[in-house]
């Protein structure tokens, strides 16, 4: 959109909301509007269900639900275990690598 034409734009609706605040008859008509608006909203909340009165502070509150258990999962010992079972591993994984020797890098080298 040109820019000149964006600024006439804004210029022109700046006129319209202007001319129409200082048209009496168009205020007068758009606050019986809103005053009719306002009407309807309230007739409408009438028929809206209530909360009923609020419980006394002595009265019985509902029942509720027991807590849960403590989420299941390893315990630390458990980790402990993963761990050295991993440190064993990489330790094997080493020596494997080590026994293997040098590679030549041919086209079947994957790593």
């Amino acid at each position: 959109m040109d820019d000149n034409l964006a600024k006439d734009f804004v210029v022109l609706w700046q006129s319209e909301l202007t001319a129409m605040a200082a048209d009496r008859e168009l205020r007068e008509t758009w606050a019986a509007t809103l005053a009719l608006w306002a009407q309807a909203a309230n007739a409408a909340a009438a028929y809206l269900p209530h909360d009923p009165a609020p419980r006394s502070p002595g009265a019985a509150q509902p029942a509720r639900p027991a807590a849960a258990d403590a989420a299941s999962g390893p315990g630390v010992d458990e980790v402990e275990q993963l761990k050295r079972r991993v440190a064993e591993l990489e330790q094997h994984l080493g020596e494997l690598l080590a026994a293997r020797g040098p590679r030549s890098g041919g086209a079947g080298d994957d790593a």
